[in-house]
């Protein structure tokens, strides 16, 4: 999660990615390959790649291996919430209040960070491949 949000601000690279991705994905008719992404993208190819496995770990996208493979979604559009993809790719693991050295507010602020945490993840999940893909500009 970011700190600050500036309207129009995609959040983190590798959760824009993603998600563009997927609609993209979501939107070929045909499995569409890692480079094929990354040059619709404007995005490293290994970048991509790796956020990629980490979706077919999950099951939210197939990876079809071979000259004319590609990869395509592993449930519909409607089904994959923003908050599975998030879920999926945020690796970030949280400091305990209890593992650092004490000033007296460790046990308050992490009332805070995860009253926050939650509240975003509600708003994710409100939203799905399907409602992006259908409101795109193209």
């Amino acid at each position: 999660m970011q700190l600050v949000v500036l309207a129009g601000d995609l959040g983190p690279k590798w959760f824009h990615i993603a998600l563009r991705a997927l609609v993209l994905i979501a939107k070929s008719e045909d499995p569409l390959t890692s480079t094929q992404l990354a040059e619709k993208l404007g995005a490293e190819s290994t970048f991509v790649r790796k956020i990629l496995i980490r979706l077919i770990k999950n099951n939210l996208v197939i990876s079809y291996p071979g000259r004319y493979g590609g990869y395509s979604l592993g449930k519909p559009a409607a089904e994959i919430t923003v908050l599975d993809v998030y879920q999926t790719l945020v690796d970030t693991i949280p400091t305990p209040y209890y593992s650092v050295t004490s000033t007296g507010s460790e046990y308050f602020i992490s009332l805070i960070i995860t009253k926050a945490e939650k509240e975003f993840q509600s708003v994710l999940g409100d939203f799905t491949i399907d409602e992006l893909l259908n409101n795109t500009n193209e």
